[in-house]
């Protein structure tokens, strides 16, 4: 495609007014004023739960009383997820600020950077939050990865997306912890298109039935039947707090370093 029709194309394409979201976009529609409905739902969740507001503060205060009042008599009260990124090494050090006692999770699936590694080792230290950790056998997650290239679908990081839910949920099961806190962002991360990214349980093992060639034994696998236990049965209920909080990752980048 020469460069003068890729800039015609461009300029007959429809585009969000307020994100660079476009027509090619799966499942989108606009507005009179060209706003995409994908801009709306982020307003739509700011409003119910009063992200960066006075309301979306109170939510939250009343979310950490009852982790706390569940926590009692406990080693810990709540579970969180740790990479050794911006979001959950700043979530770390919140939940300590509210009071918390946490317990601090990782899923290890040999591919970490020595920095991210680093990263965690220096934040739970400074914090003095203890670390529970599984670590998939190196030959296993290799191959699962293998899997997904071979698969050639979009979803490479799905079996670390839900091998770490997994993870989370049996370690607060272990200790009887009842919160789990996630790092996550809809306004800094914004909301995935609809039919962009797709991976439960038996996506995952049909992959890797089909392209993978070791049996998956230190994987934890989350089926669909264990996600509906974990949430009805366990009544383990997970909390985003970032979606109450005015959270900017440079603000939180500033403070880490």
């Amino acid at each position: 495609m020469t460069q003068v029709l890729k800039l015609k194309l461009e300029e007959s394409m429809k585009i969000c007014s307020r994100c660079i979201y476009d027509e090619r976009v799966d499942g989108i529609t606009f507005d009179e004023q060209g706003v995409c409905n994908y801009c709306h739902q982020i307003d739509l969740l700011t409003k119910q739960y009063g992200t960066g507001t006075e309301k979306g503060t109170l939510m939250l205060e009343s979310i950490i009383s009852d982790i706390k009042k569940m926590g009692k008599g406990k080693a810990y009260d709540c579970v969180i997820g740790v990479s050794g990124g911006t979001d959950s090494s700043y979530l770390a050090y919140l939940v300590k600020e509210w009071g918390l006692r946490p317990l601090a999770v990782h899923y290890d699936n040999t591919w970490n950077s020595a920095i991210a590694t680093q990263n965690i080792r220096k934040v739970l230290n400074a914090l003095n939050i203890d670390l529970y950790t599984h670590v998939i056998q190196n030959e296993e997650s290799d191959d699962i990865f293998r899997s997904f290239f071979y698969a050639g679908v979009a979803e490479i990081e799905a079996a670390t997306d839900l091998a770490l839910a997994e993870t989370l949920y049996r370690a607060a099961w272990k200790y009887g912890v009842k919160y789990i806190l996630e790092g996550h962002s809809f306004v800094a991360e914004g909301i995935t298109p609809l039919g962009r990214n797709y991976f439960d349980g038996k996506y995952i093992s049909s992959i890797h039935g089909k392209y993978g060639k070791k049996p998956l034994k230190t994987y934890p696998l989350m089926t669909f039947s264990r996600f509906i236990w974990w949430s009805t049965v366990a009544r383990i209920r997970k909390v985003r707090p970032y979606w109450y909080l005015n959270y900017t990752k440079e603000a939180a980048r500033e403070l880490l370093e």
